[in-house]
């Protein structure tokens, strides 16, 4: 048996662990025992193929079905009791709540984090208030309570969640600022080239995007509008096929699908666009595309200001205003080219200075030293 001692890591999707939280993943293993626990899909032969030991669990993300949810408990105490981790770190809503509820029946100490409110805060609902008393329950002997902005800090404070001397904010989850470096552009076409890349959910902003690029194609022929994302079926607020269908058949949308490689896409791209009015944590786009010296344009809102200094490595639009972001997009293309570099090199500073993984590494080592 080894005498390492044992770290489980706990999400709703093995995409999120495996794209967002790699690095920390591969960083314990040099000295802990590693467990990956999340739903299966197409990223977790990932965790397979580098030799990462990887348990599958069924979970309903976007449900609110009791008897699943109390399943999802029932499987994790199961699995914590046979595996008798030494840690725990959950992400997200499902897996914190019923993943700390889990951990602490059985004294395994554990970390919270919550990678952005979300649907559940995003108004207030008889639902909002029954998750807002299952956070308060799950999380009162949990370690601590990890947020990316200090926006959802504030909520959970405020509505007497958790007590404030009990929270750390991270500064985002990280980029690997090596993975995600200035890349050459597959080929110069002469085109002004946007790119929107995330969840095909309204809250994203998309149709505000659709709308802009609508306006924006008809003054400038020269300019592409970009999206790529998975369509996400089952969720309220999903944009539909057809609706991007209609757009690129009415030629002003570049829908390129969906990928699990995004790197040439933001090469190939002159400015990346996130008009979001979801609680966002910190948008993982935006930090990889600062990261390899993109100039970004992005919202006044929860979580996409910790990322935006307007007029330095971008703009900033007030969200639901496709007017207003078409403003913005068509100010950034006015800028001469040395004017765009030196916004991606803002960027990138910014990103090198607060949000490199390997700052978010050190804080993970910090708080295990402190608890373990």
């Amino acid at each position: 048996m080894s005498d390492k001692k044992k770290i489980a890591f706990v999400g709703n999707t093995s995409f999120s662990m495996y794209n967002f939280r790699i690095g920390v993943i591969r960083h314990f293993m040099k000295t802990y025992e590693v467990v990956v626990i999340a739903p299966e899909d197409e990223y977790s032969d990932f965790f397979r193929n580098e030799g990462i030991r990887y348990i599958p669990i069924a979970m309903d993300n976007k449900g609110t079905n009791v008897v699943n949810d109390l399943r999802l408990m029932k499987s994790l105490y199961k699995i914590y009791k046979s595996e008798k981790f030494d840690f725990v770190f959950h992400y997200t809503i499902k897996p914190v709540i019923y993943g700390s509820i889990a951990s602490s029946l059985q004294s395994i100490k554990s970390i919270a984090i919550t990678t952005g409110l979300g649907f559940a805060f995003m108004k207030e609902s008889l639902m909002n208030k029954i998750v807002k008393i299952m956070y308060k329950v799950a999380l009162r002997k949990v370690c601590e309570v990890w947020f990316l902005n200090h926006d959802d800090r504030d909520v959970f404070v405020d509505n007497k969640i958790v007590k404030k001397d009990k929270t750390y904010i991270l500064n985002s989850e990280g980029v690997d600022m090596e993975h995600f470096c200035q890349k050459e552009k597959s080929q110069e076409d002469g085109k002004f080239h946007f790119l929107l890349f995330s969840r095909l959910i309204k809250e994203k902003g998309i149709r505000e995007y659709a709308e802009a690029a609508k306006q924006l194609r008809a003054k400038y022929p020269n300019m592409v509008f970009s999206l790529l994302g998975k369509i996400d079926v089952g969720t309220n607020g999903n944009i539909s096929s057809e609706e991007i269908d209609g757009w690129v058949k009415d030629g002003y949308i570049d829908y390129k699908g969906y990928s699990l490689e995004v790197r040439q896409y933001i090469a190939d791209s002159d400015c990346v666009v996130l008009p979001s009015y979801y609680r966002e944590g910190i948008p993982r786009c935006l930090m990889e595309a600062m990261s390899m010296k993109k100039p970004i344009i992005t919202t006044n809102n929860v979580g996409c200001v910790e990322l935006i200094e307007d007029g330095v490595n971008g703009y900033m639009c007030e969200p639901r205003s496709a007017e207003e972001l078409m403003n913005k997009m068509e100010q950034l293309y006015q800028l001469s080219e040395e004017q765009r570099v030196a916004m991606g090199e803002a960027g990138h500073n910014i990103i090198k200075q607060k949000f490199d993984e390997k700052i978010i590494i050190s804080d993970y080592e910090n708080k295990i030293l402190q608890y373990m």
